[in-house]
């Protein structure tokens, strides 16, 4: 899951505006193994898939989203987010996105044993979930428009605004949108090694 670096992504800063935008943050949140965060993320998107697509569900998903992850902020570790105002670039990179994590989640029964699997683990521990949200939007998302140098970009305070911001994005805005937790086991976890190694070389420490 390799990732080009913060500057060269933000074309806002280079060109004018447009109609579709991209908007998509990461974060890895150190659980401690015991924890039963990742299984409640999990539940949120299990019952966000059976109900119906309205703007009111769309809002009550977002609120308990961010709820959940407010609650868990003081354990944010690692972060990465993009924000692209050209048109093509941000239905591109939110293909990619996509594309990218759906490949490497384990999601078949077969899939999520007990035992590692050495192309995507390298430890048992459960340190960490990664729960990623991606948007396409008709319209500019403030938080992100706000962050003016990269310098204060992976602030937690930053984090915050840009998490926080979500419960205030008007659902019919939404022209695509999608949630990823990771691993993809409801009681798994992954280790600091695992943040380490292939795939997660464009998280940064949060500061």
């Amino acid at each position: 899951m390799a990732r080009r670096g913060f500057l060269g992504k933000l074309s806002r800063w280079f060109g004018g505006p447009s109609d579709t935008y991209f908007f998509g943050l990461q974060l890895a949140i150190k659980c401690f193994g015991e924890d039963t965060l990742r299984a409640r993320f999990a539940r949120i998107l299990e019952e966000s898939r059976t109900a119906d697509e309205t703007v009111q569900e769309k809002r009550r998903f977002l609120k308990r989203f961010v709820a959940l992850l407010e609650e868990s902020e003081l354990f944010w570790t690692y972060g990465y987010w993009e924000y692209l105002d050209d048109p093509d670039a941000a239905v591109e990179e939110f293909n990619t996105w996509v594309d990218e994590i759906e490949s490497g989640l384990a999601t078949e029964e077969e899939e999520l044993g007990e035992d590692i699997d050495e192309v995507r683990r390298t430890s048992k521990r459960k340190d960490y979930v990664v729960v990623t949200l991606l948007f396409l939007l008709d319209e500019p998302y403030p938080p992100a428009e706000a962050v003016e140098s990269e310098d204060e970009a992976y602030h937690k305070e930053t984090f915050v605004a840009l998490v926080q911001g979500l419960t205030r994005l008007d659902p019919r805005t939404i022209q695509a949108d999608a949630a990823y937790v990771v691993p993809g086991s409801a009681e798994d976890g992954l280790s600091e090694d695992d943040l380490y190694g292939p795939g997660w070389e464009h998280l940064r420490l949060l500061l």
